[in-house]
């Protein structure tokens, strides 16, 4: 973006309201009041027990149905989780590939591809979430409070006569994205203000008006880009610049933090000198995201040794200690040992 364009956004965000147009009429809309909120969350809980009245199905079910006639399967399940993960080792990739710009680029297509995958994905799945009583009642809800933001010349605006799902389409039309949020927030004029917190009012919501979307979105962002400068391991400005290298970062530096909590759990759980002291530790737990911590706490050599262990185990149907290949050096080098100390002695 310009400076320009970013002086227009932070303007219209800071204003805490929307100026739409349609048909002539001048509409402003508001954030919400806690009112308007408690109201608009009556008016889902109605919807949804009227919907399930009409024996209509809620997402689950809609789910099982969808799987039932072929429309899903629990392969297209595993397929976004897999995407997901393969976005995240991506973004680590491109963060450690921050100082080869050919690589760097290459990478991101497949970011990009990535996510336009899981997103056809999701639409995919959520495609008959409209027809369900979630799905219903979530919609009967956004029109609510969208009805009681809207305001021409300080009065409420009359929606008999405006088209409510033109001047609906136009509103969420203004929406921020994600990636225009985080570069307005490390970025002038918001910058200077930002830090001037608390001497300057952000935002002019009033009337006990809540924040906005886009006004959580830019707090959030800004206190995340405070969090990433105040880091001991700090990244670059072009790393900082750049969405998808400053994910990768943060998942680096997620990583890192829950292997060193887990490996300071594992050291409460290992004081006996016998188990400290021992070349190999096995531990068990039935949680599949703990057995992922703890195999991370592995170092490279033990998680080659763990993985040749494995495709030995499976190419014999079982084996004993020195079939391992780590064993056996580990005899080998015992027994040189051995031979070159009866010549020391």
């Amino acid at each position: 973006m310009n400076l320009y364009e970013r002086e227009y956004f932070v303007s219209r965000i800071r204003a805490g309201f929307y100026a739409l147009n349609l048909d002539g009429f001048n509409v402003k809309v508001l954030t919400p009041t806690l009112e308007d909120e408690y109201l608009a969350n009556e008016v889902f809980l109605e919807a949804f027990d009227h919907a399930r009245k009409d024996e209509l199905m809620v997402e689950e079910e809609m789910f099982e149905w969808m799987v039932d006639r072929g429309l899903w399967s629990s392969e297209k399940d595993e397929k976004i989780k897999t995407l997901k993960k393969d976005i995240e080792k991506l973004k680590i990739e491109i963060f450690n590939a921050r100082n080869k710009e050919a690589f760097r680029e290459n990478i991101r297509l497949y970011i990009r591809a990535a996510e336009k995958a899981t997103a056809e994905l999701m639409a995919e799945k959520n495609e008959n979430f409209s027809r369900t009583c979630e799905g219903i009642a979530t919609q009967e809800k956004a029109v609510e409070l969208f009805k009681r933001c809207c305001f021409v010349g300080g009065e409420p605006l009359d929606f008999n006569s405006v088209d409510i799902n033109a001047i609906f389409y136009q509103y969420h039309k203004t929406a921020l994205t994600d990636g225009q949020v985080r570069e307005l927030a490390r970025s002038e004029p918001w910058r200077s203000l930002y830090i001037l917190k608390d001497d300057v009012k952000l935002f002019a919501n009033g009337g006990g008006r809540q924040l906005s979307l886009d006004q959580r979105s830019m707090l959030i962002w800004s206190r995340m880009y405070d969090n990433v400068q105040e880091s001991m391991e700090c990244p670059t400005d072009e790393v900082i610049e750049d969405d998808d290298m400053l994910d990768g970062w943060f998942i680096v530096q997620r990583r890192k933090h829950e292997s060193e909590r887990a490996q300071s759990d594992l050291e409460k759980r290992t004081q006996n000198s016998k188990i400290s002291s021992s070349a190999e530790i096995f531990v068990f737990t039935d949680s599949k995201k703990e057995a992922e911590s703890i195999n991370n706490m592995n170092s490279v050599n033990s998680q080659m040794i763990k993985k040749e262990r494995t495709q030995t185990i499976k190419s014999k149907g079982g084996a004993v200690d020195l079939d391992f290949q780590d064993q056996q050096i580990k005899m080998s080098n015992k027994s040189n040992e051995q031979f070159k100390g009866k010549f020391r002695g």
